[in-house]
């Protein structure tokens, strides 16, 4: 039922990974290469933007995502609210249809009010790092892309160069070069959070995500997935046809 379209930016790169981590009979992850050297300049400006960015509790924008692949003419596009609250991340999409993805510490919750059923995913702590906003912080962006700075006007025509920064990421670990080519962000300095981010995977296909109205440290409310009464919950990489029963909004 879960298709790439569903999956926001640098979640797509979490759940693909998961298809592997979850089955335990997988051979274990290849080490990682050795981080790539950041230009001096730049990592001083990522480590101050990080910073402010330790300061954000809670946050919540809304955000329009834009599948582009070469077996279409027109990009999928789907939109809706983000938030999160400390490790927990959620994503309602409204349009084209509802869907509600959670994202905690060790799971992915994806919820289909139409079919009544919510998927659940496994993600180890390498991928729950990846998850933990719709930006990991600068520790573990580090450990597992080379980051390079790029004019902003590259991912926005309108972005403002003085307040905002624009970085290409290039996987250094073999499991994420598998499945995604690059990753382009552009950073609003001031408030310490993305503000666009693009997506290319391995055949060429490419997601952009844009944040709007973002509010940092406002109360965003329980972020808990709740489902009414006999919705129906799987994990499909497990076989498993049933869980317990769902909680009840």
């Amino acid at each position: 039922m879960t298709t790439p379209t569903q999956l926001p930016t640098l979640l797509a790169i979490c759940v693909l990974l998961s298809l592997a981590s979850s089955n335990s009979a997988a051979p274990p992850a290849q080490p990682a290469a050795a981080p790539a050297p950041i230009d001096p300049a730049l990592l001083k400006r990522l480590t101050e933007i990080d910073s402010r960015a330790s300061q954000i509790k809670t946050l919540s924008a809304d955000f329009e995502q834009k599948k582009f692949t070469a077996l279409l003419r027109r990009p999928l596009v789907s939109s809706g609210q983000v938030k999160v609250k400390g490790a927990t991340m959620r994503w309602d999409t409204e349009k084209p249809e509802p869907t509600v993805m959670v994202v905690g510490e060790k799971t992915v919750q994806i919820y289909y009010p139409a079919q009544k059923t919510v998927e659940e995913y496994t993600l180890d702590q390498r991928l729950a790092e990846l998850a933990a906003s719709p930006l990991p912080r600068l520790g573990v962006l580090k450990d597992r892309f080379a980051i390079v700075e790029i004019a902003p006007h590259d991912i926005d025509p309108k972005a403002d160069p003085q307040k905002t920064l624009a970085l290409k990421l290039t996987p250094i670990e073999k499991e994420l070069a598998d499945h995604v080519q690059e990753v382009r962000v552009l950073l609003d300095i001031g408030g310490g959070y993305i503000v666009q981010a693009e997506f290319t995977d391995a055949d060429g296909d490419r997601t952009v995500i844009q944040f709007r109205n973002i509010a940092a440290n406002a109360d965003v409310g329980d972020l808990e997935l709740k489902v009414p009464p006999g919705t129906k919950f799987t994990r499909p990489l497990e076989g498993m046809k049933d869980l317990p029963p769902a909680r009840s909004k």
